[in-house]
């Protein structure tokens, strides 16, 4: 029967064991190897994210100075008022620098929201206080209608910053 098969040979024990041998060292190497990538990526991922934030950081201070080297004008209106306007002329001085103010604040992306005359929307006010519609003929269409802001709302660069605070009709 083995006359017409070739018989095949197997290789040596320690041929095998040698050969073994060498794959696990190549496979230790590259284990080392990608675990060596993994720790520089997770050194440059930890470095990149304190470089975040730090320039974070850096970029709220300076917008922080900013908004407060234009407010420092405000400031020095406020003592020139108390300092130098007589008395019945700090209305009209208080004016002025409410005007500046928010002019300032305008410049930075402030907008106001002014609702009366509204339906009450919860996404852009808060209900203070209500009051009965006082029509003979109340119809009810205006529930809900803003008859008073208390607090005026603000937008800062088209997202609420806080909502107005205003008072509401009810039946």
């Amino acid at each position: 029967m083995s006359g017409n098969r070739e018989e095949q040979q197997l290789p040596s024990l320690e041929d095998t064991i040698q050969e073994l041998t060498k794959r696990i060292e190549e496979l230790e190497n590259e284990k080392k190897q990608y675990l060596e990538s993994l720790q520089r990526a997770k050194s440059d991922v930890l470095r990149i994210k304190a470089e975040y934030e730090m320039k974070a950081k850096e970029t709220e201070e300076t917008a922080n100075a900013n908004l407060i080297y234009y407010l420092l004008n405000v400031l020095d209106s406020f003592e020139l008022a108390f300092n130098n306007y007589p008395e019945n002329e700090i209305k009209k001085g208080f004016f002025l620098i409410y005007s500046q103010l928010k002019d300032i604040l305008e410049k930075f992306g402030l907008e106001e929201i002014n609702p009366v005359g509204l339906k009450f929307d919860p996404s852009f006010h808060e209900a203070i206080s209500s009051q009965k519609c006082e029509k003979e003929s109340c119809t009810g269409e205006d529930d809900g209608l803003i008859v008073e802001v208390l607090s005026k709302g603000y937008f800062l660069k088209g997202r609420l910053l806080r909502p107005a605070r205003v008072k509401t009709i009810t039946h």
